[in-house]
């Protein structure tokens, strides 16, 4: 009971920062998801401790970090898109430091603090894209980046309930032995219904596209979640953390989001044009 009591608590203060920073304002939004891609990373990286990887943590978070602040300031009509380019003597600059380190593992390092970006800094980074939204003359938009985490959260708990329920098929047993068939379609069925119903709170995005969305939050937060478990059996950790009682790290709770920041912002841009 003590668990379930740190687990509600813990949720609850989770999802109160996460709304009200989005909700408070731009710079709000920006300082939140600055700290989140910081934390993330921590936590990803160490995933692959000495003397097994010798991943450059610091330069990675660093690095990471300044991708977001890169994305926000492009993003939100603050500085030119064309600093964007400075992405890639970054990452050349981890592939020439590769050539005066000494340990035999220095590539595969190179590619794991790589990955680390890819995995995380940058769909935080496509996060600044959905608060200042081409359809919106990037004015700051917190109805998406807010009506996704909703979804998030009601297929999370949709999915627990029915899985506790009635979970009896296994959905991916080898990853993942307590998700079942049944929590992933309670789960769905909960986030389509909010899905039809978020165009009042959330006009930005007709209907349409928010059932779209919904869709897609139950089916690719059920990969990322999948996929950071598979990271976890890989590094022989149960958590990725200890940050949140009950929960265990920041990716433990942001593995989904991870995943469906970029496929929202790959539907809503191919929408634009596409007939």
């Amino acid at each position: 009971m003590n668990n379930f009591f740190k687990r509600l608590f813990s949720g609850i203060g989770y999802i109160l920062l996460m709304a009200g920073s989005i909700v408070a304002g731009q710079y709000f939004y920006g300082l939140l998801f600055l700290v989140l891609t910081f934390l993330t990373l921590h936590e990803f990286y160490r995933f692959f401790p000495e003397p097994a990887y010798s991943v450059q943590k610091f330069s990675g978070i660093i690095t990471g970090s300044l991708i977001f602040i890169l994305s926000y300031l492009c993003f939100s009509g603050m500085l030119n898109p064309a600093f964007f380019t400075l992405i890639i003597p970054a990452v050349l600059f981890i592939c020439i430091a590769g050539l005066y380190r000494t340990r035999d593992n220095t590539l595969i390092s190179a590619a794991l603090l790589i990955f680390g970006w890819i995995y995380i800094a940058i769909p935080y980074s496509i996060s600044a894209w959905l608060a200042f939204p081409d359809m919106n003359n990037h004015i700051y938009t917190p109805g998406i980046l807010l009506g996704l985490l909703c979804l998030i959260w009601l297929n999370d708990t949709g999915a627990y309930v029915f899985g506790m329920l009635f979970g009896k098929h296994r959905l991916f047993e080898r990853i993942s032995p307590k998700k079942s068939w049944e929590g992933f379609i309670g789960g769905a069925v909960f986030t389509v219904i909010l899905g039809y119903f978020l165009n009042y709170f959330a006009p930005v995005l007709p209907r349409m596209d928010w059932i779209i969305l919904s869709l897609l939050v139950s089916v690719f937060g059920v990969f990322g979640d999948l996929f950071e478990s598979l990271l976890k059996r890989n590094a022989g950790v149960k958590d990725s953390g200890s940050l949140m009682p009950g929960h265990g790290g920041l990716l433990d709770r942001m593995d989904s989001l991870l995943f469906i920041i970029p496929i929202s912002f790959t539907y809503l841009k191919l929408k634009t044009v596409l007939p």
